[in-house]
């Protein structure tokens, strides 16, 4: 009997010790876990559009500074994109300066044919859209066709933005005029200040950004023109780049 009791007894200091010891390896452990998920569920509640602000942020920052150093052209500037325009914008894919498969651009091309890329956009979901167009449009009226030229760029360029991330960025361009000689030709294009009233009008009222070329083409006496009046010489493209970017 007493025999039995003593060894009764080291069974029972063998489990305590045992669980004081299962208990110090274990709930350590237990609270790193409920920590880790913690801070997994703090994460998960953080805002992805802050997350995504700040890792733009810091990619603008480098490029910046890239730039700065002439370590990078100011094409490189133009990421995850998309740029929509006539014939004039046809010009930064045929030199190669921007990738053609996000050139959504083309000759005779108004605001009319922005919708035509939807499938193109579906693909990209680009996180930047870029706009120019202008001489096509005020050529056809699309002002007077669709009772205001704001109202209805702004409604395809919504078109758009259903197949673009959520704060996908929108930068419009004001329409560089044609030179004097070609405008003389074909008065409709007389209208650039009325048209360019209009699309800050709607950037304004959208939240987009409006980028005025005016000063760059000397409201259409620079030396910037082909021989036709509208279309631009090469070097002029890097100059219109640095001021849609805002550089």
């Amino acid at each position: 009997m007493k025999k039995r009791k003593k060894q009764l007894r080291r069974h029972v200091v063998f489990v305590v010790i045992f669980a004081v010891i299962l208990g110090i390896v274990i709930w350590p452990a237990d609270d790193a876990v409920d920590r880790g998920i913690a801070y997994v569920k703090g994460q998960e509640q953080k805002s992805t559009t802050a997350i995504s602000k700040k890792l733009t942020k810091k990619r603008s920052q480098e490029l910046n500074d890239a730039y700065k150093e002439g370590k990078i052209n100011v094409y490189s500037f133009f990421t995850d994109y998309a740029f929509f325009g006539d014939s004039r914008v046809v010009g930064f894919s045929n030199m190669g300066v921007l990738d053609r498969a996000r050139v959504m651009a083309g000759a005779g091309h108004t605001v009319k044919n922005i919708t035509d890329w939807k499938k193109q956009i579906k693909g990209l979901r680009p996180s930047h859209l870029y706009f120019s167009y202008g001489v096509n449009d005020m050529g056809l009226d699309i002002d007077g066709q669709y009772n205001g030229y704001d109202r209805y760029y702004a409604s395809q360029i919504k078109q758009i933005l259903k197949y673009c991330p959520d704060g996908t960025t929108v930068t419009v361009c004001s329409i560089i005029p044609a030179t004097a000689a070609a405008t003389a030709k074909s008065p409709a294009w007389n209208q650039v200040d009325k048209y360019n009233a209009k699309i800050k009008k709607m950037c304004k009222e959208n939240g987009w950004t409006y980028v005025d070329n005016t000063e760059i083409c000397n409201d259409g006496q620079a030396d910037i023109y082909e021989a036709d009046g509208v279309h631009f010489h090469a070097s002029f493209y890097p100059v219109w780049a640095k001021n849609i970017l805002g550089l």
